[in-house]
């Protein structure tokens, strides 16, 4: 349940944007991490991509997925999305976030990509990248699941030659 709960929350942010890290000089005082231009940036970066709107759609997707774990849990549905919404709801998240951000991103960088956003390819991308997210996880779930033998039979013989060589110390001690 703890894993599940894990992954449901790993996912429910799959629609933030990941980038490389930029090549970007950050000598400048107001381009460095954290400064306030950097985080203003930020924010501007984040109104064209909807973060807050995304947020929410995360906060009331992390809710579904745990009351779909186990239906008990439908009549404490608000307790769940206030918990959801107190700790990785918008308010929560955007600071940290914009500090994140401005750590990878020069103030030209987030700026070049406001831009981008804002274009209908940008919007675009805003539009697919969670769902690309999402099915990528799925389909490297789904090939790791297809030979999840092969991955135990390596493990097994990982384990069963550790068990043989503990097996030999101890004969060897008691001797």
């Amino acid at each position: 349940m703890v894993k599940k709960l894990l992954l449901v929350c790993i996912l429910a942010f799959s629609t933030t944007a990941l980038f490389a890290e930029s090549n970007s000089s950050k000598s400048e005082d107001s381009n460095k991490s954290g400064s306030s231009a950097s985080i203003d940036a930020a924010f501007k970066l984040f109104k064209v991509m909807k973060q807050d709107v995304g947020s929410q759609k995360a906060v009331s997707y992390a809710t579904k997925r745990l009351i779909s774990a186990n239906k008990n849990f439908k009549n404490i549905e608000p307790k769940i999305k206030d918990f959801y919404q107190k700790y990785i709801g918008w308010s929560a998240v955007k600071n940290d976030l914009a500090k994140l951000y401005t750590k990878y991103y020069s103030i030209d960088d987030l700026n070049n990509l406001s831009k981008f956003y804002e274009t209908k390819t940008g919007q675009k991308v805003l539009l697919t990248m969670g769902k690309l997210s999402y099915e990528g996880q799925v389909l490297i779930q789904n090939r790791v699941k297809t030979h999840l033998s092969e991955l135990k039979s390596i493990l097994d013989a990982a384990t069963s030659s550790d068990t043989n060589k503990t097996k030999t110390i101890k004969k060897e001690q008691k001797k």
